[in-house]
């Protein structure tokens, strides 16, 4: 038995990717009759020295990133091998699927992106339930490890803790290396670095939980937060794609401060196509975080023409912040299709 899967070598992308990224499309483990835990052992198993992380997404689940933009696709479960192993406790972790229900909808204003009907009906998948946890116990990272290397963060953050060396997989970028699209590949800067602190409040969600929510900060480190991950190297998808996610949240009302997370590029997306922003709803340990990028309540509330939707994705590389000295990739130049063979 043969396994496809996408691998983003360590060395690709004129040498920015840090560590092997492997990524198992959910229909091929279904059709050849596997496990998620079987398909990422036999995935492991192609890397006899090397550290290697494993994503398993569903292209017709749905997912929602930290800021509360609801996403195409989703990790269903993550690994990380090491000489060829998953360790058999911490290695590897499924996800449950979230039912739809009223009261999710009443707790979390932006999951009301999944009645449109790009989302509509669609399975949702964010972090690991309890269950899913065990043996491990509850804490913020939804994390697996074996050996050197770790995967973090529901499949997002990846890092070689013997090395060091750690890279962001965004969610958008992983989709876009699933479907073989467009990619922006480079180091994260400052603005990505604040981002990913503003978040929404969600029962499991895929990075934080319940303790935080709309307009808040994560991270709460002043003017430090730019430097968290500033230097980290991240996998993105092209900013035109982004783009389009979070204007079908902001077109059916969604309100960055209240709804959504105050990130830089939520907010710069709002300012730009003339939607209400929930200034007074952003607390000032936020304002600080992006004060420190240059977003200001002033430049926020100062009058300007709207954008027409099709100039923000036509002018998305100039309107969203973020990966100012990263390049742009077709997913074929940095990704190789590979085949795990069963080895009984």
């Amino acid at each position: 038995m043969k396994l496809k899967y996408r691998l983003v070598p360590q060395g690709a992308a004129d040498g920015i990717v840090p560590i092997n990224l492997a990524f198992i499309d959910k229909q091929d483990i279904d059709e050849a009759g596997l496990t998620y835990k079987e398909a990422c052992a036999m995935v492991g198993r192609d890397f006899k020295n090397d550290p290697v992380t494993i994503n398993v997404i569903d292209q017709a689940a749905v997912t929602v990133t930290s800021d509360g933009i609801m996403n195409d696709g989703a990790v269903v479960a993550f690994a990380c091998a090491d000489y060829g192993k998953i360790n058999k406790d911490f290695g590897v972790m499924s996800i449950s699927e979230m039912p739809y229900s009223e009261a999710l909808m009443a707790e979390e204003p932006h999951m009301k992106q999944w009645n449109t009907e790009h989302y509509c009906g669609r399975r949702l998948y964010r972090g690991p339930s309890p269950e899913d946890r065990k043996p491990l116990e509850s804490h913020n990272e939804h994390m697996t490890m074996t050996g050197r290397i770790t995967n973090n963060n529901t499949g997002s953050e990846m890092m070689n803790v013997v090395e060091m060396t750690e890279i962001l997989a965004l969610f958008t970028g992983q989709m876009e290396i699933m479907k073989g699209g467009d990619l922006l590949v480079g180091t994260a800067g400052p603005d990505v670095s604040v981002g990913i602190g503003m978040v929404v409040r969600e029962r499991r969600g895929r990075i934080f939980g319940w303790n935080y929510g709309a307009g808040k900060t994560a991270h709460n480190s002043g003017i430090y937060a730019k430097t968290v991950k500033s230097d980290y190297p991240a996998i993105a998808a092209d900013k035109k794609i982004v783009a389009e996610y979070t204007l079908r949240a902001l077109d059916i009302g969604m309100v960055p401060g209240l709804h959504l997370g105050c990130s830089p590029v939520v907010l710069s997306i709002a300012k730009a196509y003339g939607k209400p922003i929930a200034l007074d709803n952003i607390e000032e340990a936020a304002w600080v975080e992006l004060e420190s990028i240059g977003i200001t309540r002033e430049k926020l509330s100062a009058p300007t023409k709207p954008m027409r939707r099709e100039e923000i994705l036509a002018h998305a590389d100039e309107i969203l912040p973020g990966m100012e000295t990263a390049k742009k990739y077709k997913a074929s130049e940095i990704c190789h299709i590979r085949y795990a063979e069963n080895q009984g």
